[in-house]
């Protein structure tokens, strides 16, 4: 698999910020961070489906939220496990994306980078989730996935669209932001300044 090399200066500027792993928010500024504050996002419902942070673990879900043990108003995307997927999967508060990758395959971390930066971008609105395939063998049997990188976007535990990366030459992150768009979501690129 080839990915496409248009934007490589923004999507290196984008993973450099991801790999910090935070975005400063100060009252100072002004800036707020959009959606609801880190004790209503982590009260929303679909949380009842989520354990601790854990970057270990095949499968967790990509939520954005106030970082542990830093100042207030340092914001990251964390992993936190899923105690129940079907449950979570199944939750009508927000829809899902499935990202199933393996993480044995050449190029997975810069992808799994763009992915968070998607994750960031849909807080709110799309709570993403990634799935090392490989791993979690019986999650991507039951999802009946074809290869890796795969995207299945769900509603109520309903397959709404698939985008498979694997099946194409040549595809970047930019083409997933867009399959995300005609699905009705379109990503907020100024949260990534944030």
């Amino acid at each position: 698999m080839r990915f496409k090399s248009c934007s490589t200066v923004l999507i290196a500027g984008l993973i450099a910020i991801t790999l910090a792993g935070c975005g400063k928010t100060t009252e100072s500024r002004g800036t707020e961070v959009p959606g609801a504050s880190f004790d209503e996002q982590t009260s929303a419902d679909y949380y009842r489906y989520l354990g601790n942070i854990d970057y270990s673990t095949d499968a967790a879900a990509l939520v954005w939220e106030q970082v542990e043990g830093e100042d207030p108003g340092i914001y990251g995307i964390q992993y936190r496990y899923i105690n129940d997927f079907n449950g979570l999967t199944a939750q009508e508060e927000i829809p899902v994306c499935l990202y199933f990758y393996s993480s044995s395959a050449r190029g997975s971390q810069s992808l799994t980078a763009g992915v968070e930066d998607l994750a960031q971008t849909l807080v709110g609105r799309v709570l993403f989730v990634a799935v090392d395939g490989v791993e979690a063998d019986a999650i991507s049997t039951a999802y009946q996935v074809g290869g890796y990188p795969e995207f299945i976007l769900l509603n109520d535990n309903v397959r709404v669209s698939t985008f498979s990366g694997f099946e194409m030459d040549e595809w970047s992150i930019d083409d997933v932001s867009a399959w995300l768009t005609e699905n009705g979501y379109e990503p907020d690129l100024s949260m990534l300044t944030r």
